[in-house]
């Protein structure tokens, strides 16, 4: 039996009535196709899975998981055309991979289109190592996730995971903890933001088995907290209800006028805090589905954030409108976790493809549609799992090795786990910035 192992966020298999907006129509047919193409491989039904995977990846072309799997299967069943244009759709979205000798796409390595493909495709997975480390701390159990910088201390502040704090990491690697690791009621903390302009420090903390400690009840815990960064009192803290399965707040922004957004990725749901409000607003749409990072535009008119299955999208903040920003030719914005908005492009950390890297959105004039996409940096071993940064001068400094690979999904540290200090790694923006 053919194991097909990608990242693609599946959710129920049931069909779902058609919401009337294609790219979210198009996405949950390929999603129920993807779940009847696992079902047909645990039967050892490869003509059924190649007939499932074929109309996932026609639903929705940009999910690399699906030309993925189009290969292999048509590979394992010997049919040598059809894994070749599979394989040059996965090519064309500018992704590569490592494949060893055992996996059946090398039977075909003599025939020259092939061979071809396959030089391609280790070329493109080929480490882009343009990142240099910025700042590294001494603890391997810190777990970072979100990350900001604060001009004035030039320091950064780093979310963890593992033991519910901050980080205010200078710029010598000392470390200064906002409150004591493991302090009860905080859960973990994953997205962290500096408003420069009103010297305010604003985290998102959540209730996971991932957070040391975990108990069931710690479920509940779910809130923004407005902290003051001088001694690290909490000074308001917003929390949300409880609801079946939990929050999963992410990152958050600071608008140009101190609104606050941020994400929960399992409702998922979008909230906004006004400049001394005291309610979180939110916005839900069918386009959400794993919300991740946040962009606002400097103007204040618009907000980008990415979903990790349904890609990048937009929201006037005027109106509420969310609308899928199209993908430039020859690529796909699924899998970006945190992102950052520079001089009219999107920065980006896309690690839900293999290998991960971090890429530059290059908008058109109108906003709507993403131009061209750039690499910045890929598979580089100095970030061999990153998540989220921010724009320091003409740098993009990132988060370069979270732990989720390290844990299980019960919080459990796996058998192979190796755990390395935290590390933030920068890489320039402008080629002479190299």
């Amino acid at each position: 039996m053919l194991i097909i192992a990608m990242t693609v966020i599946v959710g129920s298999l049931q069909a779902q009535a058609p919401t009337g907006i294609p790219e979210v129509d198009s996405a949950a047919v390929a999603r129920v196709a993807w779940g009847r193409m696992q079902d047909a491989l645990k039967h050892d039904d490869v003509p059924g899975a190649r007939a499932a995977i074929a109309r996932a990846a026609s639903a929705w072309p940009t999910q690399p998981a699906y030309p993925w799997a189009q290969a292999l299967l048509a590979a394992q069943a010997g049919d040598s055309v059809a894994a070749l244009g599979a394989l040059t759709r996965f090519l064309d979205l500018g992704l590569g991979r490592v494949i060893t000798p055992a996996s059946p796409l090398e039977r075909f390595a003599r025939w020259p289109p092939f061979a071809a493909a396959l030089r391609r495709l280790r070329d493109q997975g080929l480490p882009l190592a343009r990142s240099r480390t910025a700042v590294s701390t001494t603890d391997s159990t810190f777990w970072p996730e979100g990350v900001d910088y604060e001009p004035a201390s030039r320091s950064y502040f780093l979310a963890g995971v593992r033991h519910g704090t901050i980080a205010q990491v200078r710029a010598d690697g000392s470390v200064r903890y906002l409150w004591p690791p493991d302090a009860p009621g905080t859960g973990a903390v994953l997205g962290v933001r500096v408003d420069t302009l009103r010297g305010i420090l604003w985290a998102t903390i959540s209730g996971i088995p991932q957070r040391a400690g975990y108990l069931p009840a710690d479920s509940a815990i779910a809130a923004l907290l407005r902290i003051r960064v001088a001694d690290g009192a909490i000074e308001r803290r917003w929390d949300l209800p409880p609801v079946p399965g939990g929050h999963v707040l992410g990152d958050l922004a600071v608008g140009p006028d101190g609104d606050v957004y941020f994400t929960d990725s399992n409702q998922p749901v979008l909230y906004r805090l006004r400049p001394n409000g005291d309610t979180l607003e939110h916005i839900s749409h069918p386009l959400f589905r794993s919300l991740q990072g946040l962009a606002p535009s400097p103007d204040g008119r618009d907000l980008y954030l990415t979903d990790y299955s349904h890609g990048l999208l937009r929201v006037r903040l005027a109106t509420g409108t969310v609308t899928r920003v199209a993908d430039a030719p020859g690529s796909t914005s699924l899998g970006c976790d945190g992102i950052a908005w520079d001089r009219g492009t999107i920065i980006a950390v896309q690690n839900g493809v293999t290998p991960a890297r971090v890429i530059r959105f290059i908008l058109d004039p109108t906003g709507d549609r993403i131009a061209r996409l750039e690499v910045l940096d890929r598979n580089t071993p100095l970030a061999p799992e990153p998540t989220i940064g921010t724009v320091v001068g003409r740098r993009f400094v990132y988060v370069a090795n979270g732990q989720w690979d390290e844990y299980d999904d019960d919080g459990h540290l796996n058998a192979d786990a190796r755990l390395e200090p935290a590390r933030l790694v920068a890489v320039p923006l402008d080629d002479r910035e190299h």
